[in-house]
């Protein structure tokens, strides 16, 4: 029990087919890399899988995690209604994170229950959660989700609720899988969607790096400066990540990194690692 499965995704609408029609062939390596992905997620049979997005209804000091008892998004916005995904909302978990994300001192706010004050459309799965799910649910899983929107905090705050969400799947001994929803530098290339700067691929190799070596203290400070010159948009998911590894031992695997449109695709799975009789290490039988 425990988080038994974790990995870090991109979310470009165009590599969904209905939305790329043909466009996300340019973008092939992430989306074989996505398969792979979602396939190696649902071999691990979670019951539960987490995402942490940038792009839900967003706060500067406060946490936010959807509430209603069902989730559901479409691709509306990106010329494919007809694409809908829906999921049940793991409101258990999200109560019992809520709960442990208090006594670290980080606040969170559930979106959709009794007396919620958020609107329809932020009640939706938001791009940064159906890019994946898509993938997910297709490989056989993410029948039950939990969706959150990280705040804009410092990184070790976010890792603190990172550790907050480990805690809450602990103890109620869920078998769940955390996936960090990150796009990288948007200023890869001259007509990339947030301007080029040869900072973006520098934070890139440097955030793929550390990645690949595990090197988290690297990764939580990393250049505030360089970040923000980046114009990225998963570090902080992957902040939170990091934290529900925290005491973990991890194997990461970089499936696939390109930016064919300017954007930084990261897939990326960080694997506890396990004995030969299938628990993670330290988890008793």
């Amino acid at each position: 029990m425990g988080i038994v499965a974790a990995g870090i995704a991109p979310h470009p609408p165009i590599i969904i087919p209905e939305i790329g029609r043909g466009e996300q062939e340019k973008a092939g390596k992430t989306v074989e890399a996505m398969h792979t992905f979602a396939r190696r997620l649902a071999e691990v049979c979670g019951e539960t899988l987490i995402f942490i997005t940038p792009h839900g209804p967003m706060f500067r000091n406060t946490v936010a995690i959807l509430a209603k008892a069902q989730l559901q998004g479409d691709f509306t916005n990106f010329s494919a209604p007809g694409v809908r995904l829906q999921t049940e909302n793991d409101l258990d978990l999200v109560r019992t994170i809520e709960k442990e994300s208090r006594k670290v001192g980080v606040d969170v706010a559930l979106l959709g229950g009794k007396g919620g004050v958020a609107s329809d459309e932020e009640l939706c799965l938001d791009h940064g959660i159906t890019v994946p799910l898509y993938f997910l649910q297709k490989a056989g899983t993410g029948s039950r989700c939990v969706a959150v929107t990280y705040a804009l905090l410092p990184y070790d705050e976010l890792y603190r609720f990172g550790q907050a969400i480990k805690k809450a799947v602990e103890t109620l001994q869920r078998r769940v899988v955390v996936v960090a929803s990150s796009d990288l530098s948007h200023r890869l290339i001259r007509g990339a969607p947030a301007g080029f700067t040869p900072r973006g691929e520098e934070f890139d190799r440097l955030l793929i790096e550390y990645l690949k070596s595990y090197q988290v203290e690297k990764i939580l400070t990393m250049d505030a400066s360089l970040i923000q010159a980046a114009g990225e948009c998963g570090l902080r998911s992957i902040a939170v990540l990091l934290g529900c590894l925290d005491g973990e031992t991890v194997q990461p695997e970089l499936l696939s990194y390109e930016g064919p449109f300017g954007v930084g695709y990261p897939v990326a799975l960080l694997t506890p690692r396990r004995k030969e009789g299938g628990d993670v290490d330290g988890e008793e039988s």
